[in-house]
C-alpha cells in the first residue's frame, strides 16, 4: 500500500495533508502551482471536518433497521420464465458461442 500522499504537519499530529501533485497525477490532470495551493487549502479544509466529524458522540444513535421490531418485510424472490439464449440473440447485431459481441470501449 503506498501512503505517500499521506504527510503530518508538524503543528498538529493527527492533521493529514494530502500531496496535490500525487493526487494530480492519479487523475492524470496537470495543476499549476496556484491550483496547488487552491487544491491544497481545500483539502485541509475537508480533512479538518472530517476530524471534527470524528468528534460527534454517535453511541445511541440507532441505525434504522437495527430498532426494535423491525422486519424484514421484502417480497419472496421468486424466479419468472426468462428468454431462451436463441430468443434473447435472435436480434444481436454479432454473437459468438452464445454471446453478445459488443464494440470495445476501453483502450
Amino acid at each position: 500500500m503506498n501512503l505517500r500522499f499521506l504527510s503530518f504537519t508538524p503543528y498538529r499530529m493527527e492533521k493529514l495533508s494530502m500531496d496535490i501533485e500525487y493526487v494530480a497525477d492519479l487523475a492524470r490532470i496537470s495543476l499549476s502551482p496556484d491550483e496547488k495551493k487552491i487544491f491544497g487549502e481545500q483539502f485541509s479544509s475537508i480533512l479538518d471536518y472530517i476530524e471534527k466529524l470524528k468528534e460527534v458522540k454517535i453511541d445511541d444513535v440507532v441505525l434504522k433497521g437495527e430498532e426494535e421490531g423491525f422486519e424484514n418485510n421484502l417480497r419472496e424472490d421468486i424466479p419468472l420464465k426468462s428468454f431462451t439464449v436463441e430468443e434473447a440473440l435472435r436480434n444481436a447485431p454479432s454473437e459468438f458461442n452464445n454471446l453478445f459481441i459488443v464494440p470495445k470501449i476501453i483502450e
